[in-house]
């Protein structure tokens, strides 16, 4: 499952050359920056870490101001958003049931 927030990261990373918005200051920085960050995250394995990332990459259009430039609002709003929820699957779904029952 890493291996998905891994190229999800790169293309964060990359995206902003590939879709044209390096113009845009906010958005250029905010996908290397973050890219660069989820990159180490998923090799690490710090699954909560990476959600809380996720979570930042979907929200950072509307709070950097870049949500005018198409480009960058769905790049983000896509690769945040599969963040976010795969590393939140594994984050929460890692952990097992406590019994309600005390012996």
């Amino acid at each position: 499952m890493y291996w998905t927030i891994v190229i999800l990261s790169v293309i964060l990373g990359i995206a902003p050359f590939v879709f044209g918005f390096s113009g845009v200051g906010a958005a250029l920085w905010n996908s290397l920056i973050l890219g660069v960050a989820l990159l180490v995250t998923s090799i690490a394995k710090w699954y909560k870490a990476a959600f809380v990332l996720g979570v930042w990459v979907f929200v950072a259009p509307f709070i950097l101001g870049f949500s005018s430039t198409p480009a960058a609002l769905w790049t983000s709003l896509v690769v945040g958003a599969v963040i976010a929820v795969w590393s939140g699957i594994k984050w929460f779904g890692a952990k097992s049931p406590q019994s309600a029952v005390a012996h």
